[in-house]
């Protein structure tokens, strides 16, 4: 190749680079980038020193700079999980709060909360008494003391502790709800039926407490109050079991054996159902048709053949006993 050819190609090899660059448009193109670093020494990104303060940090150090809680934040963690049924943790937030809030009576209170909730009763006796010796007019801690003998069942001594509690502040509501149990328990179902009213006076959206006063009035033959308690207590969620159950034994009771058997299916299985049906009629002294609902109720299930089967030999005997 001659030194023309030579020239050619080199100039051909650079009208191509050139029209690459610039393409179809008049724009010029302007070869110098239009973003410059900020400084202006490094010419390339990589040539940037690294962020200078990363990982400069350690997380423990992090944690370290954190505020310690206060009392009253240790306090609110403790409620939450002691609402939540977390016993012992809630006993720790306690003892945390009271490291930041020496003599603190109210939490004091609250441990013993603790281990009332944890069937601890020895300690939570213990610490409710710690927090009389300090404040002897703490009417939640004579509640607590109350609770403790009643689940110990010193019932008259209970009495004494739950009537102070309610001397001390009349609007403690499960004072007289708990008033109310003892004195059903005593058969005194007319005491117990004022310490339920007036407790729902204070404490009006307490199904629980509609149904021990509907148990009561059921106890006292007031059964259409009774009625109209249990359905009260149901339309405040309350629905537990023995809701039903009650309330099936008071319309049992009545005679409307049909509603009965329809809540009594609501409160358990067929099997238990037809079995306290059976209960309802024997206590009307309808045996044979007690003595059906005790088959069927074995019928349909054979775990209740050692209920029915008792409740079948009474209605037996009875059978034998009228003819």
């Amino acid at each position: 190749m001659d030194l023309s050819s030579k020239f050619l190609g080199l100039l051909v090899s650079t009208l191509f680079v050139f029209f690459s660059l610039s393409g179809c448009s008049s724009k010029s193109i302007s070869l110098t980038p239009e973003v410059s670093y900020g400084n202006p020494s490094y010419e390339h990104v990589k040539n940037l020193p690294q962020v200078k303060y990363k990982n400069q940090i350690s997380e423990k150090e992090k944690l370290k700079k954190l505020p310690e809680k206060t009392a009253d934040e240790y306090e609110i963690l403790g409620d939450a999980l002691l609402a939540r049924g977390e016993y012992f943790m809630a006993y720790q937030q306690y003892e945390k709060s009271l490291e930041k809030e020496k003599n603190n009576i109210r939490i004091e209170y609250k441990k013993g909360l603790t281990f009332l909730g944890g069937k601890r009763t020895e300690d939570a006796g213990k610490q409710f008494k710690l927090v009389l010796n300090k404040q002897p007019d703490h009417a939640l801690a004579h509640e607590g003391l109350g609770k403790i003998n009643q689940l110990n069942k010193n019932y008259e001594i209970a009495k004494i502790n739950f009537q102070k509690a309610i001397a001390l502040d009349p609007l403690l509501w499960n004072s007289y709800n708990r008033l109310g149990n003892i004195y059903d328990r005593e058969k005194k179902h007319k005491q117990a039926i004022k310490e339920y009213r007036t407790a729902l006076t204070i404490k009006s959206d307490a199904g629980s407490i509609y149904n021990n006063l509907g148990y009561s009035l059921y106890l006292t033959e007031q059964n259409e109050e009774a009625v109209k308690a249990f359905y009260k207590a149901l339309e405040l969620n309350y629905t537990n079991k023995k809701v039903y159950n009650n309330l099936g034994m008071v319309f049992a009771k009545m005679e409307l054996y049909d509603k009965a058997l329809e809540v009594f299916q609501k409160g358990g299985t067929q099997a238990t159902a037809y079995n306290n049906l059976g209960v309802g009629y024997l206590k009307n002294n309808a045996i044979d048709k007690a003595v059906k609902c005790f088959s069927k109720a074995i019928e349909i299930s054979p775990q209740f053949y050692a209920v029915a089967s008792e409740n079948l030999k009474k209605c037996r005997a009875l059978q034998k006993y009228s003819q």
